[in-house]
């Protein structure tokens, strides 16, 4: 299975969920899909705020991420993303993530399927992210 992250998930944002996806998965490249990225304010700590991608019916929208091979554990692997994208059972929903099938166009030119945590609430107080392109460092992300 793929799994296709662009945010606090990245391995440039150094957060600790990040590295556990490191050690399930294998990094297979970057690459993007049709999507429009913001930066949501964290409606339980207003110091805070963490990426979430929207799909996107325009062909130039487009969020970059890292798509990896999990190799191990990979029911562990999702609890843990889940539980951590607030979408596991026993979350009251609506849910702010779901986890969906996503079309990756990788930067070599293939089209992979893999999942990706999609943000599903309101934008209209998020910052959208040109380029789509999340570069903050996540470490202190929730």
């Amino acid at each position: 299975m793929h799994l296709f992250v662009y945010g606090t998930l990245k391995s440039t944002a150094n957060h600790q969920l990040g590295q556990l996806l490191r050690r399930h998965a294998e990094l297979v490249g970057t690459g993007s899909i049709r999507a429009r990225l913001y930066i949501i304010p964290d409606p339980a700590d207003p110091t805070n705020a963490y990426p979430g991608a929207v799909p996107s019916g325009d062909p130039h929208d487009q969020v970059r991420g890292e798509l990896y091979a999990i190799t191990h554990d990979e029911d562990g692997l999702l609890a843990a993303l889940d539980d951590f994208e607030h979408c596991a059972p026993g979350r009251p929903e609506p849910y702010e993530f779901v986890r969906r099938r996503v079309e990756v166009a990788t930067d070599r030119g293939d089209l992979v399927k893999a999942t990706s945590y999609l943000y599903t609430w309101d934008v209209s107080h998020a910052r959208a992210v040109p380029g789509g392109d999340y570069q903050e460092d996540g470490s202190r992300v929730r």
